[in-house]
């Protein structure tokens, strides 16, 4: 048996388990076109940098938590996701990565090293019989292989995105966003999330040096996916309008914002 010792959690992931030739030689794993659904039946999932412009056509991306950490937002409450049909995403519909890379991810030891885990509790996971053996003589099928390359994939654009952030932060640009509901009529009601956000004026105060650097490693077109995301928040309410039969929200959400 493993006797790799994994540190932290990680969101969504409910048992990891360091994927091994031993451990795990007669497994297979069953796709049965459910499983990015079930596990994605969230209301928020941490976003790539890269996958801003993309993303931004669907969901508000917003910034959580102390960290900050980039976040795709697909519902109103916990546990909410608006992009759902028929026990899949909508057809057409951006899936944010930290999803498509389950039910592999890489895991720390404790170290500087990562290694390559599963959720052993994921759905598609079966002993022997169908689907996709996850190895074969001892060695990783292609199938594991191209997981895995999703996952170092994956692991260089998260370290560029923990590098956006916190050039963010160095710069002092986040602020406390709202997000209103109206009336047919346009009153205004609650405000329904608050959540970090880029500030617009912060961003054309800095220095012409600064932000020179900043269009330069590519992140004001980050931040303009970012700000053009924060549109997708009427079409989201109205998702949830829609499938709820509500008109307002009476509900106030925060996605990792301290008081």
């Amino acid at each position: 048996m493993s006797t790799i010792e994994l540190s932290g959690s990680q969101y969504l992931y409910a048992k990891p388990e360091a994927l091994h030739s031993q451990d795990h030689a007669g497994l297979n794993f069953v796709d049965d076109g459910q499983l990015l659904a079930k596990v994605g039946a969230v209301n928020a999932v941490p976003l790539l940098v890269g996958e801003f412009v993309q993303a931004m056509h669907y969901f508000p991306i917003v910034f959580g938590g102390p960290e900050k950490t980039p976040m795709a937002i697909l519902g109103m409450k916990e546990g909410q996701n608006l992009f759902l049909k028929d026990g899949k995403f909508e057809a057409g519909v951006y899936v944010p990565a930290y999803l498509r890379r389950y039910p592999f991810t890489l895991a720390g030891t404790g170290t500087d090293d990562y290694v390559v885990c599963i959720d052993r509790k994921a759905s598609g996971f079966v002993e022997g019989g169908e689907g996709q053996p996850l190895f074969e003589n001892g060695e990783p099928t292609d199938f594991t292989k191209n997981a895995i390359n999703f996952l170092n994939e994956f692991e260089a654009e998260r370290k560029r995105s923990a590098q956006f952030v916190e050039e963010l932060i160095k710069a002092d640009l986040h602020e406390v966003k709202h997000t209103l509901a109206l009336t047919a009529g346009g009153e205004q009601r609650e405000v329904i999330a608050d959540y970090y956000g880029v500030s617009e004026e912060r961003l054309r105060a800095l220095p012409d040096a600064q932000l020179a650097e900043m269009v330069r490693q590519g992140a004001v077109t980050a931040i303009d996916a970012h700000l053009l995301s924060l549109k997708q928040w009427d079409a989201l309410i109205a998702r949830r309008d829609n499938a709820n039969g509500e008109k307002f929200s009476q509900v106030k959400q925060s996605f990792g914002r301290k008081k």
